[in-house]
């Protein structure tokens, strides 16, 4: 047996540090390996714990003198991930308690909504849902997927979709059916897919670490203190088999009182409505979806910390553009944007901003043609990226963080049934990362199998020009 690939992946868990303050049993899992292929997996897992306090390394202050900054650096902190920076003190699971076949829900369409009941404890004055999902099966290609009637059968090219429903899709959150917020997913794309040769040696931006998609509750704690179980629910708009999703519910305890009391002031969440225009002829044509809606929420929470209102904007838009030509040529593309605006109000005065972007642009163009003997050859060109901006203010104090993670790919393949028989590809990968302390540049370009170039720096001049 060939050796195989090394892997190092590098993950922040601080967020869920409360869950390492009992014992606990940490299992890692491989639910998605083919049996029919041989192999072995050996998984080596670290925990690195950081001394020092949290909130010094995250904010940086407008009058911070030398020797404080000093001490952040020696105490640094990884930053969290999020639209918080102190980690909750309880994480209730959302998922599938039996697992049998992994702690997913299994969301066959948008009607099949999966939830779990969750009683919280009295004294919660915050609330952040935190949601993972991952689109398969069927619906492994939704953003390549063109709006079409059923009857108008295209030329295969490997991205098919077996209901022709548009490239749109939207993971929802609800309690008690009641709509408290949703996610764009970023379009992730695995190992193996549309050209294998495209992810040899580097993989797909997410691939390894699926995003997760942060939903601020905290306006809606009122609903949920009564010490009786509530239904927290998950689905995925204009889904097919299959998407799998779970979430996480981070919740903040006031630990000066047994209960708080709280309000819900405003709710304002009127549906996403979409624009959806189709212009098909036998097999050629194009389809285009848009649409955007602003989401507003605002609640009250009388704690320890006193009665601070919690206001939520939600902002999203998206589009998708598929156009097939009749010579086989398929153009794609897909644009994801929202922004999420979270402040905090006591005494009538701002005591915290907080906001997060994310843009997620997708172009890809498959030239598919006679392979001969019944296979199929397809030229692929891909840019895929991922952009998050995310700001925090308190104060004096600030906190800002950008991430852009682009991909190029170019390449050929030949496949028979679905099985990749020869092909070649390039891609470049260029990850951007900068925050008000530090720069982070690294750039892997990889010809036809082969790592051509890695270069990485941290230096903060480099990283604004590049």
């Amino acid at each position: 047996m060939a050796p195989g690939a090394v892997w190092h992946v590098h993950k922040d868990i601080t967020r869920y540090t409360s869950l390492l303050h009992i014992a606990n049993s940490f299992s890692m899992m491989l639910d998605n390996s083919i049996t029919t292929l041989p192999g072995v997996y050996t998984v080596n897992v670290t925990l690195h714990f950081f001394r020092g306090p949290l909130c010094g390394s995250v904010m940086q202050s407008n009058t911070e003198t030398s020797e404080a900054k000093l001490n952040s650096v020696l105490t640094a902190h990884p930053i969290i991930k999020g639209i918080y920076r102190d980690p909750a003190d309880l994480i209730i699971p959302i998922s599938n308690g039996a697992g049998g076949a992994g702690f997913w829900f299994r969301i066959e369409n948008e009607t099949d909504v999966h939830t779990t009941a969750v009683v919280i404890p009295n004294n919660t004055y915050r609330a952040v849902l935190e949601v993972y999902v991952s689109h398969h099966g069927g619906d492994e290609y939704w953003y390549a997927n063109p709006l079409r009637s059923g009857d108008l059968q295209l030329k295969p090219d490997g991205l098919e979709s077996a209901k022709p429903n548009g490239g749109f899709r939207q993971v929802v959150a609800t309690i008690d059916g009641r709509y408290v917020g949703s996610a764009l997913p970023f379009p992730v794309i695995y190992p193996g897919s549309i050209n294998p040769f495209f992810w040899a040696p580097v993989t797909a931006i997410g691939a390894y670490d699926q995003p997760s998609y942060d939903l601020e509750i905290t306006p809606f704690i009122s609903l949920l203190l009564d010490s009786k179980a509530h239904e927290f629910g998950l689905t995925v708009r204009d889904s097919q088999p299959y998407w799998l999703v779970s979430a996480n519910l981070h919740l903040w305890l006031d630990a000066w009182s047994d209960s708080v009391e709280a309000g819900l002031l405003r709710y304002k969440a009127p549906p996403l409505r979409l624009s959806r225009q189709a212009d098909w002829e036998a097999s050629e044509g194009k389809s285009e979806i848009d649409g955007q809606v602003t989401i507003r929420f605002s609640g009250w929470v009388s704690s320890y910390r006193g009665n601070i209102t919690t206001s939520v904007r939600h902002r999203i838009k998206f589009k998708s553009h598929v156009e097939v030509e009749e010579n086989g040529e398929k153009n794609i593309e897909v644009e994801s944007r929202s922004r999420t605006n979270v402040r905090t109000i006591k005494d009538h005065k701002v005591l915290q901003r907080a906001a997060m972007d994310m843009e997620a642009p997708l172009e890809m163009t498959v030239i598919t043609s006679n392979g001969g003997g019944g296979s199929l050859f397809h030229k692929t060109k891909l840019v895929h990226q991922l952009k998050e901006t995310r700001s925090l203010i308190e104060g004096k104090n600030t906190a800002f963080s950008s991430l852009s993670d682009r991909q190029e790919s170019e390449g050929s393949v030949v496949t028979e049934d679905g099985a990749a028989l020869w092909g070649k590809g390039d891609t470049k990968s260029t990850y951007k990362f900068r925050d008000e302390k530090s720069c982070y540049l690294r750039t892997v370009n990889m010809i036809g199998g082969k790592v051509e170039e890695d270069e990485e720096t941290a230096s903060c001049a480099t990283v604004a020009a590049s």
